[in-house]
């Protein structure tokens, strides 16, 4: 069954070069992901209390981290 409060929004910024997409959940505004530094370099920013988005973090080391802190909980 597809969750339907996931929603993927790919749009062209005038602020970076290629292509990002803001993913939301519900009416929440969770991450925005985009391949500024090419089509195999995925970055993830998430929004700080300010609107604006934090740090840029490879997306590869995202995943690897959050991987690592779900099996640490599951231990």
């Amino acid at each position: 069954m597809i969750d339907e409060m996931w929603k993927t929004l790919v749009l062209s910024d005038v602020d970076y070069e290629h292509l990002v997409a803001e993913i939301s959940y519900g009416d929440q505004f969770l991450l925005l992901l985009d391949r500024e530094q090419g089509r195999d370099s995925l970055c993830i920013a998430f929004p700080k209390q300010d609107g604006k988005l934090g740090a840029r973090i490879p997306l590869s080391e995202f995943i690897e981290k959050l991987q690592a802190s779900a099996n640490d909980l599951c231990r």
